[in-house]
């Protein structure tokens, strides 16, 4: 299902496998940011959390804690994560389009963040085990983070 996230920037969306997996990717970017799926049903939305009431949200909607349900969709979560775009609904069509006639994996990264660094209000560095991550607002922190849950995966695998 198609997300837009709530903000008071930039507008975003995302694609996630679950209502579940949504919340997550909000609950990751913070209190200050909700989601609202592309059919606009608000049962299956992700309120703001401004003042409270997140997790105890998260268990009744989800029947477990977030880092239950963190655990159990790691991948699910960063593949979600890796989905976050600038740009309403309208925009993801033409992204999309764009991203499938790109075969080349570099070619395909050089292009999602180009695109996510047009006309965002926000631009910022976060350094992270060492590394300085330059991050183009709310997509490019996203694709870090997916980036980073991925390589923790790894690791506590071996």
């Amino acid at each position: 299902m198609q997300y837009e996230i709530t903000n008071p920037s930039d507008p975003y969306t995302f694609v996630a496998d679950s209502h579940e997996v949504a919340a997550l990717v909000i609950f990751l970017l913070g209190p200050a940011y909700g989601a609202t799926p592309e059919n606009g049903n608000d049962n299956v939305g992700v309120p703001i959390f401004l003042f409270g009431g997140a997790h105890e949200w998260y268990k009744e909607t989800f029947g477990r804690d977030a880092h239950e349900g963190m655990e159990a969709l790691e991948a699910e979560v960063a593949g979600a994560l890796d989905s976050v775009m600038l740009g309403h609904f309208k925009d993801r069509r033409r992204y999309n389009v764009a991203l499938a006639a790109i075969d080349d994996p570099e070619k395909r990264r050089a292009f999602m963040e180009a695109w996510q660094g047009e006309a965002t209000s926000m631009h910022s560095s976060i350094i992270s085990n060492g590394r300085d991550f330059a991050v183009n607002g709310i997509g490019g922190y996203c694709h870090n983070l997916a980036q980073s849950i991925r390589e923790g995966s790894e690791e506590r695998a071996k």
